[in-house]
């Protein structure tokens, strides 16, 4: 699973190389406005996802047990053999550098500059649209290997307004580090969070 992801975030990082070093020139000319993005990016999923899991704890959702549905953070482009909790549990110190920087470089290529930023541009409701379905993909590529229907749904649901904020982000700063920043801050909360309870 490290191996895994770590793969994912070099390959994406060298492809995006050119592009992060022209994104980071222009998070420089104006740090504190980034800033403010990312701290109000950061309060807002966090709100967002507990809302939803309380009231997920509340209602014993689609009859799977609200407990394993922490299961699914921090959040992570795709579980191949181990969920993102049991990850941080197996190995605390490198699973939480893992999902806390190596894992967001790839979130933020393959999600939201391959699938929301071209279509944001010109039409941003569609773009929302894209990123809900393109999000969806790596569940459906799990139900089909895995068949764990139940877990796999609850996940993208769980795990859908993060991706939407972090593109709201996005569009409205026109950074990639706006989500890129964010998603490391939530999931390095997420992880110390779940790893302490």
């Amino acid at each position: 699973e490290i191996i895994y992801h770590v793969a994912n975030g070099v390959l994406m990082f060298f492809l995006f190389l050119g592009y992060l070093k022209e994104e980071w020139f222009m998070l420089t000319t104006d740090f504190r406005y980034y800033l403010k993005h990312i701290a109000l990016t950061v309060g807002l999923v966090m709100a967002a996802e507990f809302v939803l899991l309380r009231g997920v704890f509340l209602f014993d959702f689609l009859g799977f047990e609200a407990t394993n549905l922490l299961e699914c953070l921090p959040a992570v482009e795709m579980s191949l053999s181990l969920t993102p909790l049991y990850l941080i549990k197996l190995k605390p110190l490198l699973g939480t550098i893992i999902v806390s920087v190596i894992v967001p470089i790839s979130i933020c290529a393959l999600f939201y500059c391959f699938g929301f930023a071209p279509i944001c541009c010109k039409k941003p409701w569609m773009a929302y649209l894209c990123i809900a379905i393109l999000t969806l993909i790596p569940h459906i590529i799990n139900i089909l290997w895995r068949g764990q229907v139940g877990l796999e749904l609850s996940t993208y649901f769980i795990r859908l307004p993060l991706h939407l904020l972090m593109c709201w982000s996005y569009q409205k700063t026109d950074n990639v580090f706006t989500p890129l920043i964010s998603l490391s801050i939530v999931n390095l909360l997420t992880s110390v969070v779940l790893i302490t309870l």
